[in-house]
């Protein structure tokens, strides 16, 4: 990990005199600054989509409970969505609404897309930083099974270079929990660390180097185009994987290491 000193003695509760990261139980209120931040990060995002030939993906605020269900998500994670009326949840991630998109098609070429939603987990996480609804924006990529490795791989190098221009103390891990949930799947579980198919972007949060998640890279490799029944055009099951942003946690990970007058000076700056 690259090391920086944080300067802050309990920068989480400057912020909250601040009144601009201010605690909620599971949730935080953020001020102004702080949002200005977020969307700062989301667009600086956006730019290294865009250069890389992604495409916007616009997606709906809600997602159906069926989608989740094919998806393998409420089996995986019982209790853990958030219902609204007629059968609708707020999304756990954005991805799912691309599989479905794609769901009983044929590839005629890769897909590369970004997009951003308001996502909600009911999780039992008590960690400073974890939502339970927060902000994500993913890239996700769809095609052969050498081709999605190779995008998984340009974006870890890619982020990683970009975290550290930020000057994030910053380290890549292969991630310790994983896509499913439950006594019965930890076998699936362990297949998962061993081959890596998630690896996580921690950044320090404190003086003792204590990390939290700001990215996720996550190889699902035919999971969802067996589930959605989506392939290739030569009949074979598609490969995706994603990159997955917590733009809040991004912004929070910037105030901690920066110190909120030089974090918030990025978004200024860009409003100029």
């Amino acid at each position: 990990m690259m090391t920086r000193e944080i300067s802050i003695e309990n920068p989480m509760m400057h912020l909250a005199r601040m009144q601009e990261w201010v605690p909620s139980g599971r949730e935080a209120v953020l001020g102004p600054h702080m949002s200005a931040l977020v969307d700062w990060v989301d667009s600086k995002v956006v730019e290294l989509a865009i250069k890389a030939g992604a495409h916007e993906f616009p997606v709906p605020s809600l997602i159906e409970r069926s989608i989740l269900e094919r998806a393998g998500y409420v089996e995986s994670f019982p209790g853990s969505t958030v219902e609204q009326p007629e059968g609708s949840c707020m999304p756990p991630a954005v991805c799912y609404h691309c599989y479905a998109k794609l769901a009983a098609s044929s590839l005629q070429e890769p897909r590369l897309w970004t997009c951003v939603a308001l996502c909600r987990r009911n999780e039992a996480n008590e960690e400073p930083g974890r939502l339970r609804t927060f902000t994500m924006r993913e890239i996700v990529f769809i095609g052969s099974g050498a081709w999605v490795r190779e995008r998984r791989q340009e974006w870890m190098d890619l982020v990683f270079a970009f975290a550290q221009s930020l000057q994030l103390a910053v380290q890549l891990d292969v991630a310790t929990d994983s896509f499913f949930a439950g006594d019965e799947a930890r076998g699936r579980k362990l297949l998962q660390q061993i081959k890596g198919l998630k690896f996580e972007l921690r950044a320090q949060m404190d003086a003792e180097g204590t990390p939290l998640a700001i990215s996720s890279f996550n190889l699902h490799e035919t999971f969802f185009s067996r589930r959605f029944g989506f392939s290739l055009e030569d009949g074979t099951d598609a490969y995706s994987g994603c990159v997955a942003f917590g733009l809040e946690r991004w912004a929070l990970a910037l105030a901690v290491t920066l110190g909120p007058d030089e974090a918030f000076r990025l978004a200024e700056q860009e409003q100029r």
